[in-house]
């Protein structure tokens, strides 16, 4: 494995493994300390913000302070953080299928935006569509509109909101009366 693969893996086991294992393996545990402390809850979530967004190691030129406080706020008040990690352990042990025997599996017009900050190991944002319609997933979709984008991380809408608007609009540009 070439020395930049094996870095970027390293990488991405960083960014996401603790939450993935936390979230599927322990969701309650989790749901509860973060539902009785604001504190708690509010460093979680930044903690992802700052890590999945692609910010230069500055929170603040993606969110605004109102944004990610806003963010936090819906969660709080709604009691909301337990329903939104449950779903992670759920869908482990009970992964989607289809109820029909039609291809594609999800019919629906589909538009995927890809970015630089999430590329898998060893692929470049110029090779990201093509390397997607290599896997066994782009099978499942009806997509009309792949899009791949040399910036951006996770919370594409406010990382890269004229590009996402953009593949948005491509995604269902026939599908207007």
């Amino acid at each position: 494995m070439p020395p930049a693969s094996h870095a970027r893996i390293v990488e991405l086991e960083k960014r996401f493994a603790a939450h993935l294992a936390v979230h599927v393996l322990d969701p309650s545990t989790l749901s509860y300390g973060l539902s009785d402390s604001p504190t708690g809850l509010l460093a979680w979530i930044l903690q992802r913000w700052r890590s999945w967004s692609d910010n230069g190691g500055d929170l603040e030129t993606v969110f605004s302070k109102d944004d990610l406080l806003t963010h936090a706020m819906i969660f709080w008040v709604n009691n909301a953080i337990g329903t939104s990690i449950r779903t992670y352990a759920n869908n482990n042990r009970h992964p989607w299928t289809p109820s029909h025997d039609r291809h594609p599996a999800i019919e629906a017009p589909t538009g995927i935006t890809f970015v630089a900050h999430e590329n898998p190991p060893g692929v470049t944002t110029d090779r990201r569509v093509e390397y997607f319609l290599e896997t066994d997933r782009a099978t499942w979709y009806n997509h009309v509109n792949l899009a791949a984008h040399p910036t951006g991380g996770h919370f594409i809408p406010w990382e890269l909101p004229t590009e996402w608007t953009t593949d948005l609009r491509n995604t269902f540009r026939n599908y207007r009366p």
